[in-house]
Order: structure tokens, then sequence, then C-alpha cells
């Protein structure tokens, strides 16, 4: 029988004023998936609020939280970069191993695909990636510099305001740089790709350069945010199909 769990809103200290705002699906002696959103998503993104609760029905807890918020007290978006966030991410999951719990699992979407790569990722059972961003740099292509604001304003369906430090540090990773990210990781990797977009090819390079164990699939109905009929549900199929092999492991080693 499946107990649901009511959520607990966890709250991670990053210094004296900043904290990482997160919510806890499920107990700690369960493993657990860590979602890691992508550039100006958030916790609450349908992928992730229903992860949780798909995942939860099949054994595993999941904590989700924000990169950035509202928040007084929160990072917010143009104060960051992808070296802030491989920073939250390791805090969050240190917070979690003190707390011992045994199995860590992650999954991340977009731009918390090269989040998750560049953490210390020897954390970790395994590595899922939803629709990754492959090379930073490419995912600024329609940003324009804003004087007024010493800024750059991210145009998409709607404008975001990037930090100059977050766009820099992306216009310096080149494509080897890209893939050698991946070659660095030695934990099992799945990458989950969206068919309808133009990222498959590029994701397909992540994947021959990434170490095995790992796979790689396209959800061909799929846009990038999943939102398709159906495309999410084979999106946590393929993502338990692959957790389920790791879970029976031995814990990995811990580092800080």
């Amino acid at each position: 029988m499946v107990v649901n769990y009511m959520e607990k809103e966890i709250k991670i200290s990053i210094s004296k004023t900043k904290y990482i705002y997160g919510r806890l699906r499920g107990p700690l002696t369960k493993p657990l998936i860590i979602f890691v959103h992508g550039l100006t998503g958030h916790m609450d993104e349908h992928i992730f609020y229903n992860g949780a609760r798909y995942f939860e029905k099949h054994d595993f807890s999941s904590f989700r939280f924000n990169l950035y918020q509202n928040d007084k007290d929160a990072r917010k978006l143009d104060q960051c970069n992808l070296k802030t966030q491989v920073h939250d991410l390791n805090l969050v999951v240190k917070y979690f191993l003190e707390k011992e719990v045994k199995k860590i699992f992650v999954v991340g979407h977009s731009y918390g695909g090269p989040t998750i790569l560049l953490s210390n990722n020897e954390n970790y059972q395994a590595i899922v990636l939803w629709d990754p961003s492959y090379n930073p740099k490419r995912v600024f292509t329609k940003a324009k510099y804003v004087k007024e604001l010493n800024n750059y304003i991210l145009k998409w369906s709607y404008g975001f305001v990037i930090g100059k430090k977050m766009f820099v540090e992306a216009k310096k990773i080149s494509e080897k740089e890209s893939e050698q990210i991946i070659k660095n990781v030695f934990r099992p990797i799945k990458i989950i790709c969206a068919g309808k977009e133009k990222r498959v090819a590029l994701a397909k390079k992540y994947y021959s350069a990434a170490n095995q164990p790992k796979d790689f699939v396209v959800i061909k109905k799929a846009g990038h945010y999943f939102n398709e009929n159906g495309t999410e549900d084979e999106l946590f199929k393929q993502t338990l199909s692959w957790f389920k092999k790791y879970v029976k492991g031995k814990k990995v080693s811990v580092t800080f």
C-alpha cells in the first residue's frame, strides 16, 4: 500500500542572509530524487509537481527547490550564474547527506542539466537529464545588453533580466568544454530528449561523450516542457526505469 505524505517546507541556509526554499515529499528513509529546474524555471512546474507525486507512488521521496525566487532572503535570477547554481545544488545535497539519506538521485531539466554535471556528482546514485542544454552559450543567443540596467534581457516568450556574470560565463564555455563536462561524470546517466526540439542532435553529442553506463531516449511528440498529451507520463516512466536499475546498488561515497 502506498502512503501519501504531506509535503514539508525546507529552508536551507546559503549564508547568514540568503536561503534556498524547497519542498520535501516523502520520508528520508526512502531513496531521494532531487529535481533541478531550468533557466527562468521554478520548482512547481508541472513536470516537478506531478513528478513528485508520481515517484512517491513508486517508493521514491523527492525534493524540489528554487534556485531563485521573490522572497527577500532568496537569490534573484539576475544575481545568479551557473557557478552559483552548482554551489547551491551542492548545498542541497550536503543537507540531505547530513540527514543520513542513504541514496540520492537527481533529475535536471534544460539548464538544470549542466548544473548537475558540474556539481559534486560523485554523491549521486544515478542521473537523468530532461532535454538538457548542451552548450550554455547557445541558451543566450537571444539575449541583448541593456545599458541602463547594466544587464542582459533574454527575449523568449517573456523578457527576463539575466545578470552580466551569467552571460559572460556562458559565452566562455566552448563546444569542446561542454563535452568535457559530461566526460568528467562517472555516474550512471540517462538523457531523455524532446523529439520536437532541434537540440536532439546536440544531446546526442552529450550522449556520445558520456561514460558508461548510459542511455538515450527520444520522446518523439514532446516539446521542451513535455506539455503534450502523454509525453509527461512517458518522461516519468523512462526516468523511473533508469533509477530502479540503481536503487539497490551500494551507497555512493560522500564528498563535500
